[in-house]
């Protein structure tokens, strides 16, 4: 690729024009092909997402403005795929996606802005809009729960919705479509509906709470047939079919997915889906056969503790109703996502399976919130030494959609994930790793491609996706205040000054940044590319968690953080990583490169492009 010549004059603390970022995108562009660079990846949750106009208090990948906000990381950072994390239900108790539902959307995360248009048969009137739950949510950098569960939040405007639905003609295109999903999500829709109706009788959504009959309804695959038809008559308070209710939400909230799927892919983005290991209540009450009746997925937590964190499949059911349900919920998100990330994957290999500890009937906790658990003795066994639900359940599925093999991303961290690795061998299937650790013998890209004994060794670059963190981490920004012992391995795989490194938190980010670029495949989480302290969870923390919104001017922000030494300066990182593989050397492209990153962290001036577009800074 031939690159453009770049201006000779350096206007420092602006942002780029439009006519610099053409410049700017070939420039990345042959620095990019020239690293054998694939995949750059943003981890973004749908409640980071920030909206301009109406706002809920969530955010929504279904949005335009996340569309708006891919096309600014695409162009400045070099993103082309994202890393969506779970999309299942949540509530105002249970708000960490990753104890959502398996196959149902949330609710949350519909963009009801684009229920008025007439796509949507004019669900929701321009007054509907302007309701006070649509106005009133002020936490601008925080997502409002309690806005979005309120007693007039979501749910009723989805109500208001549902009630003209009903009198669309049976002829609209809206009508038809919503037909024609039912048909091809019989698996889980219906079920998923039905507890809602369930849960409309008794009161609660807690099934635990609910009469032994009603906890029991599927008990068996096929189901008890009275009251089952019992439930699909139960209407709620405002006179709706709860069942037809249920599957009309999840009929929009899937019409939604798909069309910010194909939005996001005319961009050039793939979107990857995070399959969480773990089940909701919803999920073992709709598919009760195919789990456990006591036992729980579960974790080490220290001081000889187990955690219990979800209801655990019954493993000696894998050839039968176990894993026809995983088959079904990999089968679902291959459809949904052009990849997939699986959380927690050790533990569909090598599992690690506890039994609650129970005072007088009740679950234990510690004071952090923890579920403990008692780790059991003999923990089951997966066929065919591990490898069979990788390679003949989900890599089934992924092969049915024509999803390729190194679009399914396992999560082998902690846990039994060292036991895990041999099972997987010889399935093209990358791993996640995160350079965290930042020890001699751990965490670097070296480490993972030199030759040697350790079963983290001998990759190919193509074999694993790193960064520098995971969502349950410290931000970048906060790990480069204490990582100096990183700097001496950073200084000498990137031929970089140990000193500097070590006396400069900023310096030692930017360098955490560009090891990543010097190999293969990079992800790294929204915060930390925008250059935010923020943390996206602080594990057994309630207070404030799982609450990070990018800021609504994240263009002006990100240019902000640039000039003071935070965030991925992506011209930076990746001369960085070409000069480490030119033994230190600088090139005509490096020097491109070194231009741009120049404007890039310098002080005062325009921070957005349409400032910079106003400015003649070479007159």
């Amino acid at each position: 690729m031939k690159i453009m010549n770049v201006q000779s004059k350096v206007a420092f603390g602006r942002a780029l024009s439009s006519s610099e970022k053409e410049e700017y995108k070939n420039v990345v562009n042959e620095a990019k092909n020239q690293l054998g660079i694939d995949k750059t990846s943003a981890t973004i949750f749908d409640f980071s997402v920030p909206a301009k106009g109406n706002d809920t208090g969530i955010g929504t990948s279904f949005s335009y403005n996340a569309q708006e906000m891919a096309a600014f990381l695409k162009t400045m950072c070099g993103i082309n795929a994202i890393q969506l994390q779970p999309q299942g239900e949540i509530s105002n108790f249970v708000r960490s996606p990753y104890s959502g539902t398996g196959f149902s959307l949330g609710m949350h995360l519909i963009d009801l802005n684009k229920l008025s248009s007439d796509e949507y048969g004019n669900l929701l009137t321009y007054d509907d809009l302007q309701s006070p739950y649509m106005t009133r949510a002020k936490k601008l950098n925080n997502v409002d729960y309690d806005n979005v569960f309120s007693q007039d939040g979501q749910k009723a405007m989805l109500k208001t919705a549902y009630t003209r639905f009903e009198t669309l003609d049976k002829k609209h295109p809206l009508k038809k479509e919503f037909e024609k999903f039912k048909k091809e999500n019989t698996y889980w829709l219906e079920k998923d509906a039905l507890f809602e109706a369930a849960a409309e009788v008794n009161g609660s959504e807690d099934m635990k709470t609910w009469p032994v009959r009603d906890q029991n309804v599927f008990e068996t695959k096929k189901g008890d047939k009275e009251r089952i038809s019992q439930l699909k008559e139960v209407v709620d308070a405002d006179g709706h079919n709860v069942v037809d209710f249920e599957e009309f939400v999840q009929f929009i909230a899937d019409k939604q997915q798909k069309e910010a799927k194909a939005n996001f892919n005319n961009q050039g983005i793939d979107i990857y889906g995070d399959c969480q290991i773990g089940f909701s209540q919803k999920d073992l009450w709709a598919h009760k056969s195919a789990f456990h009746p006591t036992h729980e997925f579960g974790c080490d937590i220290g001081d000889g503790k187990y955690s219990c964190w979800s209801p655990a499949i019954d493993f000696s059911k894998i050839d039968g109703d176990a894993g026809e349900l995983l088959y079904n919920k990999f089968d679902l998100f291959f459809k949904r996502y052009d990849g997939v990330r699986i959380d927690a994957a050790w533990q569909l290999i090598h599992p690690m399976i506890c039994e609650p500890l129970t005072n007088k009937g009740e679950a234990v906790f510690d004071n952090n919130g923890n579920k403990l658990g008692k780790k059991l003795a003999k923990q089951p066994k997966v066929a065919k030494n591990g490898q069979h639900i990788i390679k003949d359940i989900i890599l089934k599925a992924a092969d049915k959609n024509k999803v390729s093999h190194d679009k399914v991303l396992l999560e082998l961290l902690g846990g039994n994930s060292w036991d895990s690795l041999d099972s997987i061998k010889g399935t093209k299937t990358p791993l996640i790793h995160i350079t965290r650790y930042g020890k001699e013998d751990w965490g670097r890209v070296k480490y993972y491609e030199a030759k040697g004994e350790s079963k983290y060794q001998n990759m190919k670059p193509g074999d694993y996706i790193i960064g520098p963190g995971t969502h349950d981490d410290d931000s970048l920004i906060e790990q480069s205040e204490t990582a100096q012992p990183r700097a001496k391995y950073l200084a000498k795989d990137l031929h970089l000054s140990e000193r500097e490194l070590k006396a400069s938190p900023k310096k030692l980010s930017d360098a955490i940044f560009a090891e990543l670029f010097t190999t293969k495949n990079q992800f790294a989480t929204l915060p930390d590319i925008l250059g935010e302290r923020r943390r996206i969870n602080t594990p057994n923390t309630t207070e404030d968690n799982w609450s990070y919104r990018a800021p609504q001017d994240y263009e002006r922000q990100y240019h902000i953080n640039l000039s003071q030494g935070k965030g991925l300066n992506l011209p930076d990182a990746l001369s960085k990583a070409l000069k480490a593989k030119q033994n230190g050397n600088n090139s005509e492209l490096t020097n491109k490169l070194d231009y741009f990153a120049n404007i890039l962290r310098s002080k005062d001036g325009a921070m957005t492009t349409i400032e910079a577009d106003g400015f003649n800074y070479n007159a």
